[in-house]
């Protein structure tokens, strides 16, 4: 391993500003002259300001050109964050480094160079709700019962798949137990990309899967890209999977100029993919890496620190770091133990009335989205405004998925969920039998060279904006539903017409206004109706948002943007509000001057699954108590209670074996009876 080189004293007035401020570790992490690096970051160790340092260093002591820098981090916010802060040290004039999300980064990558696999430039992004509507396009078109494969299920097992990097080709190739008896979900999994394929669209995880696919194939593109990026960072590298795990060693792989920063500690992504091990062998992947612990927290009281500490140490295989802080002891942590899950939430009410009343004070932290509900009713009772991360979300509200639909339709019409969600939005009087009676007999036709009409796999047939087209026009429709059909479809055209003469703000605004969707709430004249057209009127506000700082806006990137969206960058409730509510997961990156963390007791955390499962999976759940811990800056209160109603029931759960663990009780036994508790 290559040794630290000396870190100048930040208080010494010839200090670059790149290094001012930042503690011997984080100086050696940012000095680095080049090569494989990881920096192990615990929790408050400053891990983001050492990116964006390093980045300004490379910069101006480097003589790195800023454009030829990329980081990657895994949501717009953080990305977001980083870009201002980079900006900040290195100015805002001139060229600037790609900060960016892996899906933003790769969905660029495919927009310029997606060609070269059958991928044209204005494919559509499918989002979570689109891709449940082509799994289920996948089941009707296979006759399968969606009793027994729903589409849900199908999506969730696609997602596992392409996280792997497993193709329907791959599966059937070399199957594993669990993926012979699979075989329908296999067949659901080819039906589903024929779907996509036809509508010339990508899921979420295609992003990534082709991506690296591109990259793989095509040398010339893979040697382009690692030219123009000299310098990779990657953030939570932790929480990469297999697909971005490959895209950044595709980068790296001549210059090897990488910098992972992670936690091993803070990995609590694995069910959605996320692979640990990733960080765990970068040593071994880079065996001439230089490795830096930033373990010093700058963001938690001593005891907080000391209990998190103690609870981690209770994993195997961890990296070789321990966490400490300079502040002081601070408060000793509060445990609550109530009688029902109820008084539990009595008791966090309480507890936020007590704080002051300053923008995010206190966060109640919890580990499924069901035990928000209690907390929520009692916080509006009191009149105390919250902020929810993880609820409906903006993009997720139907008018917001309808207008998007009219959206993905004018940049590509032969996107066949996006049209079925609008042919009847707001009602046209276009029943399911005009539909399929104008499509369903529409032969192949000749179509533009785009998606994947030469990609491996591809079984062709007609879309069905050209099934209905040709319906129309061959005399498969009659009389009303004729003219109601065509009325439709030269709407469609009038709208992608005017799309070339208009702003995207103005054709948001234009395909809400034309399509008749804002007459149509405007008649209803209720309360719901008004929420809908203000939410409507903010989608515009978005696209001028979008207008004013993007470098060259269009509809197609706009749309994408939005279906990009994460958990993390969306809520419910005012940002500035007193008291935050959301998962754990969610809370990842956050920190708040006061955290409630409630229902830590066996079965919820850790969750049921885990305990049913091996050994990793456990490990898992305490990492994410850990990350919960370490949320707190002053306060923090863990709360149990001794009755919860669960799906419909009354469950007494033992007390988690994490709070004796984290020295918040004494010695743990699950089976100890309610009132033998100490």
């Amino acid at each position: 391993m290559t040794q630290l080189a000396p870190a100048p004293a930040a208080t010494d007035p010839d200090t670059p500003e790149s290094l001012l401020g930042l503690n011997e570790h984080q100086q050696a992490a940012v000095r680095h002259p080049g090569g494989p690096l990881l920096i192990l970051a615990g929790p408050g160790s400053g891990k983001t300001r050492v990116i964006c340092h390093r980045i300004a260093w490379l910069v101006h002591a480097g003589n790195v050109p800023a454009d030829r820098i990329l980081g990657i981090t895994f949501t717009n916010k953080a990305a977001n964050e980083m870009r201002e802060r980079v900006a900040a040290l290195v100015g805002n004039r001139g060229a600037k480094p790609t900060l960016c999300t892996y899906h933003s980064f790769c969905a660029r990558i495919l927009r310029a160079d997606g060609r070269h696999i059958g991928i044209p430039p204005d494919y559509v992004v499918y989002d979570a709700a689109d891709q449940l509507k082509a799994a289920s396009l996948a089941l009707d078109n296979l006759n399968y019962d969606k009793n027994s494969i729903t589409p849900r299920s199908l999506v969730r097992r696609i997602g596992d798949w392409k996280n792997q990097m497993r193709t329907p080709e791959k599966i059937r190739g070399n199957p594993t137990p669990e993926e012979y008896r699979d075989a329908m979900l296999v067949d659901g999994y080819e039906e589903y990309e024929k779907v996509l394929q036809k509508a010339s669209a990508l899921d979420f995880d295609d992003l990534l899967l082709r991506a690296v696919g591109l990259l793989k194939k095509h040398e010339p593109v893979r040697r382009r890209y690692a030219a123009r990026y000299r310098h990779v960072l990657v953030d939570e590298y932790q929480d990469t999977n297999t697909a971005q795990y490959l895209l950044t060693h595709l980068l790296a792989r001549d210059h090897r100029n990488v910098c992972a920063v992670g936690d091993p500690d803070q990995a609590i992504y694995g069910w959605r993919g996320a692979d640990i091990e990733n960080i765990r062998k970068f040593e071994s992947d880079f065996s001439e890496r230089t490795v830096v612990n930033l373990e010093r927290n700058y963001r938690s009281s001593g005891k907080i620190v000391a209990a998190a500490a103690a609870l981690i140490g209770h994993n195997f295989d961890r990296a070789d770091k321990t966490l400490w802080t300079a502040r002081a002891p601070g408060a000793a942590i509060e445990y609550l133990r109530t009688g029902t899950d109820l008084t539990e939430a009595a008791a966090i009410a309480d507890i936020v009335r007590a704080e002051p009343a300053a923008p995010r004070q206190t966060a109640v932290l919890y580990r499924t989205n069901a035990q928000s509900r209690l907390v929520e009713d009692l916080l509006r009772r009191a009149e105390i405004p919250y902020h929810i991360v993880g609820n409906i979300r903006f993009y997720e509200r139907k008018e917001i998925k309808d207008a998007l639909a009219y959206l993905k339709v004018i940049v590509n019409p032969h996107d066949d969920v996006s049209l079925r969600r609008i042919i009847n939005a707001p009602p046209r009087g276009i029943g399911p039998r005009s539909i399929e009676k104008a499509a369903g007999a529409a032969p192949p036709q000749e179509e533009e060279e785009t998606l994947f009409t030469h990609a491996e796999g591809h079984a062709g047939g007609t879309s069905l904006w050209s099934g209905l087209n040709e319906g129309c026009a061959t005399g498969r429709l009659t009389g009303r539903a004729l003219e109601k059909m065509q009325t439709f479809l030269d709407l469609i055209d009038r709208m992608r017409a005017n799309a070339g003469s208009e702003d995207v703000a103005g054709i948001v605004h234009g395909a809400i206004g034309r399509s008749g969707y804002l007459r149509k709430l405007e008649n209803e004249n209720s309360d719901e109706s008004v929420d809908r057209i203000e939410n409507l009127m903010e989608l515009v506000a978005a696209a001028e948002d979008y207008q004013e700082a993007a470098e060259r806006p269009t509809l197609a990137d706009f749309v994408n943007r939005q279906s990009l969206l994460s958990e993390a960058d969306e809520g419910d409730g005012p940002n500035d509000a007193q008291v935050w509510l959301m998962t754990l997961h969610a809370a990842k990156g956050l920190e708040f001057p006061t955290v409630a963390i409630a229902g830590v007791e066996e079965g919820l955390l850790p969750h049921q699954r885990s305990l049913d499962g091996d050994a990793a999976a456990l490990e898992e759940e305490r990492r994410l108590f850990y990350v919960g811990i370490t949320r707190a800056m002053d306060r923090l209160v863990v709360t149990t209670t001794e009755q919860r109603r669960q799906w419909g029931s009354v469950k007494s759960l033992p007390e988690s074996r994490f709070l004796e663990e984290a020295g918040l009780i004494g010695p743990w036994d699950a089976d100890t009876p309610d009132d033998q508790i100490p």
